[in-house]
């Protein structure tokens, strides 16, 4: 995971533990146990769907990362909006799912089929996965404030 520095401490004045970017000061740090990160996906993602318990990409990719390899199967019996093969496709692995309501495997199918145009996970780039409120856009990363 990548994270801004907010304390920045130094040995001999070289960063401890951290990056200086032109961007900011990041580091990059195993994630904990407790995820901070994730956002429900809202109506201006990409990823949103009409399913009531959609779960994030991003989510999904920390368990499948964290699970499995390249080219591993991953497998879904209650396969809902399809974010679970969406993002299995995305991380190269093989999936298969479950979904009795032919409404949302139909929409499984779409996603399956735009996951191809558009392979990105929101929040993951580069094998990282970014702070909320943090986009990596055109090869630099921009920290966002988020107003409440």
């Amino acid at each position: 995971m990548k994270r801004k520095v907010i304390a920045p401490y130094t040995i001999n004045g070289a960063p401890k533990d951290w990056d200086m970017t032109i961007e900011g000061n990041y580091r990059l740090t195993h994630p904990s146990n407790l995820w901070t990160d994730l956002t429900i996906p809202f109506w201006s993602m990409p990823e949103n769907t009409d399913h009531p318990t959609q779960k994030p990409e991003k989510l999904l990719a920390k368990v499948i990362l964290a699970s499995s390899n390249v080219g591993d199967v991953v497998f879904d019996p209650f396969l809902g909006s399809g974010t679970t093969s969406v993002v299995a496709k995305k991380l190269g692995r093989q999936y298969f799912g479950v979904e009795l309501d032919e409404m949302y495997a139909c929409l499984v199918e779409k996603r399956l089929e735009m996951a191809e145009i558009e392979p990105a996970i929101q929040g993951y780039s580069e094998g990282i996965f970014w702070e909320r409120n943090t986009f990596k856009e055109k090869g630099r990363s921009i920290n966002r404030q988020q107003s409440s």
